[in-house]
């Protein structure tokens, strides 16, 4: 994780009003100097959520929350301190020192950033073929399952087809490199074949990390192929023993427990 140094910290700070950033998220009503609104940390029916615009920190009286602007970003969205940071950097237009690196730790990192873009176009590609005449009946499978279209496009779930090298096409033709399609666990590649889908007529799953980024899938056959649930192999994006599908949900839900 970065460190940066106390005075970048305080222009972040100072640059993110406590009031507009809790507002977006809060409802704030003015009373005398300070606002005042239902606590997020907590259920309550009457306002004891305290946002004080000149001390420019919050506090709770029925939980006793409290904190300054980069302390309540970090509670309300499960951020790591420089998560935090970097959220509210972004959000005041500030450019955060990079950390520096090797040209082998650049590449790499630049490699990753190419897979990741590539998984996304994939779950983009899933997604619209779940809602094509091809994907009816996977469509159907989840209907039929009790999901609604609200809760498959809130996890983004789609349908690979039934063509051997659909999704591969897509790809390509997106300008991702094989090297690349191959790196993020999306296809098969043969002597004979050569390249073709690794998902193949299945209901598919996005996997994202905990900041909402696509890492895998996970794949549910469509009649009697086998195996019935296939997952994307580890990759340089997809460590399984660090990742569970269903954490980036778990981390919004701000709920003093998990369901496993």
């Amino acid at each position: 994780m970065p460190r940066y140094r106390d005075e970048i910290i305080d222009e972040v700070r100072l640059r993110n009003d406590i009031v507009d950033v809790i507002g977006s998220v809060v409802k704030l009503k003015r009373s005398g100097a300070n606002y005042f609104g239902l606590c997020p940390f907590h259920n309550e029916k009457t306002g004891s959520f305290s946002v004080s615009p000149d001390k420019q920190m919050y506090y709770c009286f029925g939980c006793g929350a409290g904190g300054n602007v980069i302390s309540f970003v970090m509670d309300y969205e499960n951020y790591s301190f420089p998560e935090a940071v970097k959220y509210l950097a972004d959000r005041a237009g500030i450019n955060l020192p990079e950390a520096e690196e090797t040209p082998e730790e650049r590449q790499l990192s630049s490699f990753k950033s190419k897979v990741m873009e590539c998984l996304k176009s994939a779950a983009v590609f899933y997604y619209k073929r779940l809602y094509s005449p091809e994907g009816k009946h996977g469509l159907d499978y989840l209907r039929n399952r009790g999901l609604t279209d609200e809760t498959i496009k809130s996890f983004g779930l789609g349908y690979s087809g039934k063509g051997y090298d659909q999704a591969v096409s897509y790809l390509r033709s997106k300008g991702f490199p094989d090297k690349v399609i191959d790196a993020a666990g999306l296809c098969n590649i043969s002597e004979k074949h050569g390249m073709t889908d690794r998902f193949f007529n299945r209901v598919m799953f996005p996997i994202m990390d905990i900041n909402n980024k696509v890492i895998g899938f996970g794949g549910r056959v469509m009649g009697d192929g086998e195996p019935k649930y296939l997952n994307s192999p580890e990759t340089i994006v997809f460590d399984k023993s660090h990742n569970m599908y269903g954490l980036n949900a778990a981390r919004r839900s701000r709920k003093p427990y998990l369901i496993v």
